[in-house]
């Protein structure tokens, strides 16, 4: 395997936050700026692109999702995509995405991927799950490492995500080394994150030859293997095993090119071999649509439907490939699914609880905007169980805001007639400005972001997008010698760790 190019490193972006201000020219400017917002969403609307969808039309189907659409898109659950961050694409345009987190200092958060495996990961969780919020978790560049095989800011990374609200945690990447290494915090991280509420989904690797990698042969994590566009387990380039719990799509696929400037790209698009990586994604946007139509379920029974309602839904496990194909429609709309009081999958410490965290512990007064290196603005959300009201919420917060706009209007009407009836008593013709001449001010449209959109790289790969479709598949996010390092060497059992080269990278 060509080993891909080194990415160009990642430019610092300013935080992309949502923030309200202060009214400063009364109701008028309101309804100026209400108005204004209307009269884009046509236009914005007409332009979209939806040359992914209509290309990657198989991978929804061969799942059921476009029956479980009929019930929801995953409006209200929060997808947390652990990997390069997300970059600027028209796909993403009318999504929701959160600014999200970063471990580099130098950024403001995870919203910048000049790499472009954690866009497509994240385009993958959208095309299952077109409402689903993504919250972008960027842990790695693809050109600089944190030091270890994960190492505390990666740990540090999961910790954040759960604790600002992320729902599910898609992985799409992993780890092979010996089962002594992965102790310590590389159990105690994913047993909050399960402690915590959440939802952990992992691509199971692409080598027929491997083992399932870490994190996905933990217990309680959902280990995902691949399909072929048949539907039928993809034996010949992807992991399976004991370990693995379901399987989704992971033959060729579009995937989103990133859209940043220095890249120099000249195409919105590029073909690459899914692999689990895209699988894992596809999983948790089928975890998003279940848990969106059964909000009152904890983590442990959406996993239930989810694993109960795959292959051919009778609930049998196999000991290389899991329950199967993931079933949408039958996770949405099955009944008759027994319910659990634990998670069906196990615990990586062995019991519920074992980390110390529980659901209820975060603070839920405020959610936190964005994160960096581990810094947090403002307090956390109550954590996974945070989100399933927010969909209520939003209701109300829009009438309420119809009924203000409203009444300002009325207020501003009022007030206009009686500047103009006073006007013209006292013969004073224009606008009151106590500094004289014209009044100043109004709504300013910030100048447009013009777009550089570039082609996908040259054959030998680059930006994350590696050779033609291979057995080797499109996965990991390191795309350097400088991506995740090995764990500490602990003794004769220590195993061979991925590394950029290697046929074996997941």
């Amino acid at each position: 395997m060509a080993t891909p190019l080194t990415p160009i490193p990642p430019q610092p972006r300013p935080a992309q936050r949502s923030s309200s201000r202060r009214a400063v020219f009364g109701a008028g400017l309101a309804a100026a700026a209400t108005a204004a917002v209307i009269a884009a969403t046509p236009s914005a609307a007409l332009a979209q692109d939806d040359t992914y969808a209509a290309d990657n039309a198989w991978v929804p189907e061969q799942v059921q999702a476009p029956a479980a659409w009929e019930t929801t898109k995953g409006k209200g659950i929060t997808v947390a995509v652990m990997d390069t961050g997300i970059s600027d694409h028209p796909f993403f345009d009318d999504k929701d995405i959160l600014p999200g987190y970063t471990g580099f200092s130098d950024e403001a958060d995870g919203r910048n991927d000049t790499d472009g495996h954690g866009s497509a990961v994240a385009a993958g969780v959208l095309l299952t799950a077109p409402e689903a919020t993504i919250m972008p978790v960027r842990m790695d560049s693809g050109a600089t490492d944190f030091g270890g095989a994960l190492g505390e800011k990666s740990f540090e990374a999961f910790r954040w995500a759960v604790d600002n609200g992320a729902d599910v945690l898609v992985i799409p990447w992993g780890i092979q080394a010996a089962d002594s290494v992965f102790t310590g915090q590389y159990l105690e991280t994913l047993q909050y994150v399960i402690d915590k509420g959440a939802i952990i989904v992992a691509s199971a690797g692409n080598d027929p030859n491997q083992g399932v990698s870490y994190p996905a042969k933990i217990p309680g994590v959902v280990a995902v293997t691949g399909t072929n566009r048949s539907g039928d387990i993809w034996f010949e380039n992807t992991t399976t095993g004991p370990e693995v719990v379901v399987a989704g799509p992971a033959d060729q696929m579009t995937a989103p090119v990133p859209q940043d400037p220095t890249l120099g790209t000249t195409e919105l698009y590029a073909d690459v071999v899914g692999g689990t990586s895209m699988g894992s994604g596809v999983v948790g946007g089928v975890a998003a649509l279940t848990w969106a139509a059964h909000p009152e379920l904890d983590a442990s029974n959406v996993i239930q439907r989810i694993i109960q309602t795959a292959g051919d839904g009778s609930g049998n496990k196999s000991e290389d490939t899991g329950y199967g194909l993931v079933n949408a429609d039958q996770a949405v709309h099955a009944e008759g699914i027994e319910e659990v009081s634990e998670n069906p999958l196990g615990y990586p410490m062995g019991e519920a609880g074992a980390s110390g965290a529980a659901p209820d512990d975060a603070e839920t007064e405020e959610p936190a905007e964005t994160g960096a290196a581990g810094e947090t603005v403002g307090p956390a959300t109550g954590g996974a169980e945070a989100n399933k009201e927010s969909n209520l919420s939003t209701i109300i917060v829009v009438a309420a805001a119809v009924v203000l706009i409203g009444a300002a209007i009325a207020v501003w009407l009022v007030l206009r007639g009686r500047g103009r009836k006073s006007a013209a008593a006292t013969q004073q013709p224009g606008a009151f400005n106590p500094n004289g001449g014209p009044v100043q001010g109004g709504y300013q449209q910030p100048p447009a972001m013009q777009q550089q959109y570039g082609g996908p790289p040259p054959a030998g790969g680059g930006q994350g997008y590696g050779p033609p479709p291979g057995p080797q598949g499109y996965s990991s996010p390191p795309r350097s010698p400088q991506g995740f390092n090995p764990p500490p060497p602990t003794g004769p059992e220590q195993g061979q760790p991925w590394r950029p080269s290697d046929p074996n990278r997941q």
